[in-house]
């Protein structure tokens, strides 16, 4: 492809030419021609280009919001060929290149190889990735150049940000959350005693009771408990409703940073944790534990997107007949736009259930946009109040979590 430059030698070796025949000047004629020459003659050293390779080398596949990621281009030139090379690295919208650029112009001679770096931050969670690589090789005049795109596509995930938590910032009538390991006393084998029982067939002899069958005349069992850590379920709101607001500022936003602190410090525990997410539909990560969970869920958290409109009594319906008795449930929501909360903590108490609700407070980002007048604003506000102690009411806790707040002050407040 011709460069301007080409077209500007070009445009005044032809003027010249012209002009000298008309003035019958040789000289004109003879600097347009050696001009037009020229222009040919590099037209023919095109194939003499840099043969260029490119690889894109990255920290990390994953990063947290706020976290920088360093990527590195190594550029060689594989052949003969010298010029110049232009490479651009496509990047996402939200991203901020902290240092470096994603941009260089590079010359090449035979052989070379030449590396540059940048660093980029993104603030909010979610799948991006970087490319294709728009890349212009030149020739050594800088006439005429070819362009390519390089299907060098890296993807990688951005995880909610993670605070840490303090101990024991949640307790219930379960064994208290976020303060180690979960005790949960289950029947089984296990060494320390329950109850006694009559034996039945299938009954091993070791756990017979010799005094209580001396002492009553028939045998009796021992049965024992056996002492393992809690299943948690966190349970998110996605529905359309939580995008309200903009960028970090969201009821989802700040749930799913919530989320991912609670799951971080719960696992790091060593309890079973498992995370359902309703909005459209309802996406469930089973319980497990472990890092490898950790990932699960927050590459779930990231994927995360406002849509639907699933209410809370539904969801309660179809999940609780799943769920492990005796295990706690921590609701993140803005409890907007859903009559059917009373219900659902109703049906949920009523199975023996608890629940814990971390509510970012949606009227928050209202006022900072100025969107609702001050009266209809202050009247949402105290229908929020109502609900909210309505359900402490039901000797839940409900934690009205403001904007701007920490993760970690928000949750001491319970």
């Amino acid at each position: 492809m011709w460069s301007k430059k080409a077209a500007a030698v070009t445009g005044g070796a032809l003027f010249l030419a012209l002009a000298g025949l008309i003035r019958l000047n040789y000289l004109f004629i003879s600097a347009g021609l050696v001009m037009l020459i020229f222009v040919v003659l590099a037209s023919f050293l095109d194939v003499w280009m840099p043969n260029v390779k490119i690889r894109r080398e990255t920290t990390s596949d994953n990063i947290f919001e706020n976290g920088d990621m360093s990527v590195k281009f190594i550029v060689k030139n594989k052949g003969l060929g010298i010029g110049f090379v232009e490479i651009y690295d496509q990047l996402p919208p939200q991203a901020r290149i902290t240092k470096g650029s994603n941009y260089t112009l590079l010359y090449m001679r035979p052989w070379q190889e030449v590396s540059f770096e940048y660093s980029l931050k993104l603030p909010l969670r979610g799948h991006y990735h970087l490319g294709p690589v728009k890349m212009r090789v030149k020739d050594a005049f800088d006439l005429f150049y070819n362009e390519r795109i390089e299907e060098s596509v890296h993807s990688f995930s951005v995880f909610p940000e993670i605070e840490i938590l303090e101990e024991q910032v949640i307790t219930s009538r379960a064994p208290k959350l976020l303060s180690g390991a979960m005790p949960l006393n289950v029947i089984g084998t296990g060494t320390e005693f329950y109850s006694l029982r009559e034996f039945v067939p299938g009954d091993s002899l070791r756990s017979v009771n010799w005094k209580a069958l001396a002492k009553k005349g028939k045998m009796m069992v021992n049965e024992t408990v056996r002492e393992d850590v809690m299943d948690v379920i966190l349970l998110l709101d996605a529905r359309e409703v939580s995008a309200v607001g903009g960028g970090k500022d969201t009821p989802l936003e700040m749930s799913c940073r919530a989320a991912a602190t609670y799951a971080k410090q719960l696992l790091d525990e060593r309890n079973n944790v498992a995370l359902m997410i309703y909005g459209e539909s309802v996406e469930k990560i089973d319980l497990d534990r472990g890092e490898h969970h950790l990932f699960k869920i927050l590459t779930a958290l990231s994927s995360a997107i406002p849509k639907g409109n699933l209410k809370l009594e539904i969801v309660m319906k179809d999940m609780l007949p799943y769920i492990p008795s005796g295990s706690p449930i921590i609701l993140f929501s803005s409890l907007d736009d859903d009559h059917t909360i009373s219900e659902a903590f109703t049906n949920t108490i009523s199975r023996g259930y608890t629940i814990t609700t971390i509510s970012p407070s949606s009227l928050d980002f209202e006022e900072k946009m100025k969107r609702i007048p001050a009266q209809p604003l202050l009247i949402a506000r105290i229908e929020r109040d109502n609900m909210i102690s309505e359900i402490r009411s039901f000797g839940m806790q409900v934690g009205d979590w403001k904007s701007g707040e920490a993760v970690n002050t928000a949750l001491q407040g319970f």
